[in-house]
């Protein structure tokens, strides 16, 4: 991952976090001082085909124990805030409403509308009630379910994506949970989801179909704990089943903009980022020696007058990578970052050199393409490698036995760390750099992140005291600048500027190089030493192309011993398609296996607790 793009993540995350802390969310109200527990909860719903009307009964078991209540009380959504869409809310509303206790217990029913919410009172005030008792709460809610939702495999369906029991909802434990959804026709997809908000866990049960109807089931919720069922249905079974929107209050109350308040943030964002801006230009300039061509340094003790880089300038077409500088160094050095492609390519050029050999292992079904690699060591390594080099032999192959990629997969994300950090120390220590770039990248990324939560706070005291929240705005922007600006921020000295020219030299070269031009001695494979840089270059298809192109005319092309494949025929090395799904393949994977370690898919439905509209909570009261 690049350092643009770690650093838009990351502001994604600190905007997500200003949203989350400004929005004024309002989730069902719960009781207070709820007693005992329910001991069994059985939803039932019935969604139409005309209109998406849901037809709901609730039988609850409700253990009082031997404390006193009047019975059960019940929250139920009827104005729901939508996550990305800040003006509406989505209504929901609840109608029909009836109670009773098959055990007889007092089942009178108090309806109130309370803060975008339904609050049902079961029982009556003036008695009170111990010991377990049954009791059946029906209503109908329209507005539930939502016509054509697009899945991200691209399927449309009708779905119902219900908050059965809303997470924060009880403040009571519940057992022996089941719901129960039935639709106009069979469906073809369901999920259920259990835990706090955002959990994506499965429902013990997660749904049996069974003709139009699918079950589900949790054996146990804590308190607090929510769940949440989507079913989808073949687009176009729920006709006129439209959710219902209504406006919702915007910034502008909030915000106060006007034209002394807007001119005041309006100045003080732009000095800020201004002044961010020229700090970070000025600080991240690269260096360069003066007088002299790029790419050439002073000899040896001569200091050179060094200055700033105030612009590119063109570089020689360079044949041969610079002296004595390995791939992953290259990379680094290159885009300021020490990619997974570094340290993948890395592992390569010690394969090129004779440390280990990568052999493809043959996959379970004989039509698949190889997916696992078998790193065999050929020869010692200690003291003849760079560090960072050495780490990673070390942590790949700590015993000097052979080892499956996929066996280290897990293992694999910590050593591409613990590499990466040793390739900043290097490129450091060599003094192609004023500072470590992750060191001062980070410096950079905190202080604006600081500011940005500094930005938080100060418009969260100016929106509790109703002052102009707007004039919090410049600490936010200047702070999301400062962040914005980290990736800039590291600086080559005038050695590291002069190495970079070698280096852009060689990469045009990799670049425009044609078959013809190739030259090289006899018993030199240019073609694998050089595939490492090509690697990093993001160039490995097209150096593989001008290997073919070579062989095509009629010059020979020895076959590598550091890379065996499965079946070895005549010219694989030469045919692109099949480098493609060999070597190719290993480099990707090696770089890939940092982000896809412990990851995980399942069929279905995708979600999370609380993500889908409505929600029922409660206790006693």
């Amino acid at each position: 991952m690049t350092a643009a793009r770690r650093t838009a993540s990351l502001l994604v995350l600190a905007l997500l976090g200003v949203a989350a802390l400004t929005l004024l969310v309002a989730p069902p109200a719960r009781a207070d001082d709820s007693v005992g527990h329910i001991a069994r909860l059985d939803v039932g719903a019935v969604v139409e085909a005309d209109g998406g009307t849901v037809r709901v009964e609730v039988d609850l078991t409700y253990d009082f124990g031997d404390d006193e209540a009047h019975g059960p009380f019940l929250v139920l959504a009827e104005l729901q805030e939508i996550a990305d869409d800040p003006d509406r809310y989505r209504r929901l509303t609840v109608d029909d409403v009836t109670a009773e206790s098959p055990t007889g217990a007092p089942a009178d029913l108090r309806v109130e509308h309370d803060g975008g919410a339904v609050q049902l009172y079961i029982g009556d005030e003036d008695v009170e009630v111990t010991g377990v008792h049954d009791y059946r709460v029906t209503y109908t809610v329209d507005g539930l379910p939502t016509p054509r939702v697009a899945g991200e495999d691209g399927t449309v369906r009708d779905e119902l994506y219900w908050n059965v029991v809303a997470p924060g909802g009880f403040d009571v434990p519940i057992e022996d949970v089941t719901v129960t959804v039935t639709g106009p026709v069979p469906p073809e997809a369901s999920a259920c989801y259990v835990g706090r908000t955002g959990s994506d866990t499965a429902c013990d049960g997660a749904g049996e179909t069974r003709g139009e109807r699918v079950d589900f089931a949790q054996e146990r919720l804590d308190e607090g704990e929510g769940l949440s069922v989507a079913v989808g249905w073949p687009a176009g079974t729920l006709v006129d089943a439209e959710p219902v929107y209504e406006p919702r209050r915007t910034w502008t109350n909030t915000m106060q903009l006007g034209p002394l308040t807007g001119g005041a943030a309006g100045a003080a964002t732009v000095l800020g980022a201004g002044a961010a801006v020229v700090v970070a230009s000025r600080r991240g300039r690269d260096k360069t020696y003066l007088a002299l061509t790029p790419g050439l340094a002073p000899a040896d003790g001569q200091a050179g007058t060094v200055g700033p880089v105030r612009r590119r300038q063109p570089v020689a077409v360079r044949f041969t990578p610079p002296d004595d500088v390995r791939p992953g160094e290259v990379g680094t050095l290159h885009d300021e970052v020490a990619d997974p492609d570094d340290v993948s390519a890395t592992l390569v050029d010690l394969a090129v050199r004779g440390y280990l050999r990568i052999e493809e292992v043959a996959p379970e079904k004989a039509d698949d393409d190889v997916s696992d690699w078998r790193l065999v060591p050929l020869r010692d390594w200690a003291g003849e490698v760079e560090a960072y080099e050495r780490a990673l032999l070390d942590a790949l192959l700590p015993d000097g036995e052979p080892v499956a990629l996929s066996e280290v997969a897990e293992e694999y994300a910590a050593v591409v760390g613990a590499t990466q950090e040793a390739l900043y120390r290097t490129v450091t220590e060599h003094g192609w750099f004023a500072g470590d770039p992750s060191a001062v990248r980070n410096r950079w990324l905190v202080g604006g992140l600081g500011l940005v939560g500094l930005g938080v706070l100060v418009t969260l005291a100016l929106v509790l005291l109703r002052w102009p929240a707007v004039l919090g705005v410049p600490l936010l922007v200047v702070g999301i600048v400062v962040a914005a600006a980290s990736s800039a921020a590291p600086a080559r000295t005038a050695r590291g500027t002069a190495v970079l020219a070698q280096t852009l030299g060689f990469r045009q070269y990799l670049a425009t190089a044609e078959a013809e031009q190739i030259r090289f001695e006899e018993g030199q494979d240019i073609f694998s030493r050089y595939l490492p840089y090509a690697i990093v270059f993001g160039l490995t298809e097209r150096w593989a192309q001008i290997l073919a192109d070579v062989a095509a005319q009629g010059r020979h092309v020895e076959s590598p011993g550091w890379y065996v494949p499965l079946a070895v025929g005549h010219g694989w090395w030469t045919q692109p398609a099949v480098f493609a799904t060999s070597v190719g393949a290993f480099a990707a994977a090696a770089s890939s296996a940092v982000t896809s370690a412990g990851a995980s898919s399942s069929p279905g439905m995708s979600g999370s607790v609380g993500g889908g509209a409505g929600g029922m909570g409660g206790g006693s009261w």
